[in-house]
């Protein structure tokens, strides 16, 4: 399972790519959700896991029609599940994504918008406590990384060197040596796709929809 949440504070919608006042395609969800339906599909295709269906639970409108808020659930094959919230917000930026695992959780906080001290912080749990004694802990590693370049640049990076990849492998033809390649245009296909079954929820009043395709 992975439980993200995403709460942007207004004066930082222009780090996503959005200007103030919000128009209603700037909706929470398109704009602040897809980051947590990308890593979490990148999380889950790499154990075989794949897009169910797609509910919005809850959600909250603003004065000229976009989402400023919402509480979203995606089932992927093998019992696994991504929920998030994605919200904006007043108060200071919280951005926090945790993925748990059948004996061990992760935490990640600032995982799209950069700590201002330029750092990210990942804390690795055990699910179980440990018993020492009559005093009972839970085991934990904490790895502190700087952040580097900023998101945009590495996009573009990453883009020239798969596109490199293409031209000098033959193309789609060469599954071996462009598997990375593969592998990220499946899962952005993933991720419009739950995008577009999220947004059709809310047109349903939060009925389930299939995610279509897989």
């Amino acid at each position: 399972e992975v439980d993200a949440s995403i709460q942007l504070n207004c004066d930082d919608v222009e780090k996503v790519g959005v200007k103030l006042p919000l128009r209603q395609q700037d909706g929470s969800i398109r704009v602040l959700g897809r980051f947590c339906v990308l890593v979490s599909t990148m999380f889950f295709n790499r154990v075989g896991s794949y897009p169910e269906s797609a509910k919005v639970k809850s959600w909250k409108c603003g004065e000229h029609g976009e989402i400023v808020s919402a509480d979203c659930t995606v089932k992927f094959t093998k019992d696994r599940e991504l929920n998030f919230y994605v919200a904006y917000i007043q108060s200071a930026t919280r951005q926090a994504i945790e993925l748990k695992a059948t004996s061990r959780y992760a935490t990640m906080n600032d995982f799209v918008i950069e700590h201002p001290d330029g750092l990210a912080t990942y804390r690795v749990y055990d699910r179980t406590a440990h018993k020492d004694g009559n005093i009972h802990w839970l085991a934990s590693d904490s790895i502190d990384v700087g952040m580097g370049m900023g998101q945009e640049r590495v996009l573009w990076r990453t883009f020239v060197r798969l596109g490199n990849q293409l031209d000098n492998n033959g193309g789609w033809n060469d599954s071996k040596n462009i598997a990375e390649c593969i592998e990220l245009t499946d899962v952005a296909l993933q991720m419009k796709k739950i995008l577009i079954a999220l947004m059709k929820s809310v047109e349903n009043q939060g009925k389930e929809i299939p995610v279509e395709g897989f």
